[in-house]
């Protein structure tokens, strides 16, 4: 008779270790031993048919121990395929709707409608997402697709002195676009400045690369804005929104160097930043948004409810290349745009 040894069993499909018994006692008389198998007395095969893996040949035929290759993560990859079919399927449902002579032509996404009004040179037109998901990410995307055909570029000569500024501008009324003063001409702003500095300028408004001659009818020096009037140009008129807080979603749509309607994102940084100190001065908002010189001009759009809530204003910079992102208050555009512009409403005709 053979004295058993405690051991473990690594065929045993629990692993469990044995009890010292006698293979005489049942029920373990018709258990083998590691001696039996070393020893060449048994075949495991004869009591495990099934058994494979790394410790006998042939092939795995219940994958007791270990699959083959990559088998192991067939789990995840299988709803990695499930997970890009169905993103797929929501990204096709992405239709925009784009007024032509007659009615409405739908692209799949909003690149592609903006292709369209571009190749055939198409002034304004309405585009409208037909379907969208409720997600803040959509909803930034909707109040840019609203908002860049409202947004021109602005390009002043001033051919006496040799210069030539660009920058950004949107519609605020119709016809009527808000800008810069800076943009019009060059000034210090630390300095009294008077109107006349500004006469002179020509002034152009720029969309889809077609120069619109435009005049200049209202500018503020001490809180560097500017209304110009272009007839040839009908877009639809942004809205001024004057409730605003820090730390929400916000972009912007302007010519940086001189590339139409180029659009940036990031959130409210600050409020009440003091930057001049001369009488008049405002308060700014820090705005954490991608500016560059040629931004000026451009809107502060909140991403929840596409109103212009800031006129992207200056770049706090010894450079004047990088660094923190100032732009004028929303309260500013509406009481400038409310003196100068018969028949504005302002914030009032959101209401």
């Amino acid at each position: 008779m053979k004295i058993a040894q405690r051991t473990s069993m690594p065929f045993d499909d629990r692993g469990s270790i044995s009890p010292p018994t006698s293979k005489s006692v049942p029920p373990f008389n018709n258990v083998p031993t590691i001696e039996d198998i070393i020893n060449g007395d048994i075949s495991i095969r004869d009591y495990y048919p099934n058994a494979g893996g790394e410790w006998s040949p042939g092939q795995d035929t219940s994958k007791s121990y270990k699959e083959e290759g990559n088998d192991y993560k067939r789990v995840e990859k299988d709803w990695g395929i499930l997970n890009k079919l169905l993103d797929g399927g929501e990204r096709s449902n992405q239709k925009w709707k784009v007024r032509v002579p007659g009615g409405f032509r739908t692209f799949m996404s909003f690149d592609l409608a903006q292709q369209y009004i571009r190749s055939r040179n198409i002034p304004f037109s309405y585009v409208q997402r037909v379907a969208q998901k409720n997600t803040s990410e959509d909803t930034r995307i909707e109040t840019i697709a609203e908002s860049i055909n409202k947004c021109v570029m602005v390009e002043s000569l001033d051919y006496k002195n040799g210069l030539s500024e660009t920058g950004s501008s949107f519609c605020v009324f119709p016809n009527h676009f808000l800008t810069c003063a800076h943009v019009i001409k060059k000034y210090n702003k630390n300095e009294e400045v008077d109107i006349s500095h500004f006469d002179g300028a020509i002034v152009n408004l720029i969309q889809f690369g077609t120069r619109y001659k435009a005049s200049v009818i209202a500018i503020d020096p001490k809180k560097d804005m500017a209304i110009v009037r272009c007839d040839d140009i009908n877009v639809g008129v942004m809205k001024i929104d004057t409730n605003f807080i820090i730390g929400e979603e916000v972009v912007t749509i302007g010519s940086p160097h001189g590339f139409e309607n180029n659009v940036s994102a990031g959130v409210l940084g600050s409020l009440n930043r003091k930057l001049f100190f001369y009488k008049g001065a405002p308060d700014y908002m820090f705005v954490d948004l991608a500016v560059f010189p040629g931004n000026s001009g451009g809107p502060v759009i909140s991403s929840s409810t596409g109103g212009v809530i800031g006129i992207v204003t200056l770049i706090v910079s010894e450079e004047g290349e990088y660094g923190l992102n100032a732009a004028l208050p929303s309260t500013h555009i509406n009481d400038f745009c409310m003196k100068n512009i018969k028949g504005f409403l302002g914030n009032k005709q959101n209401k």
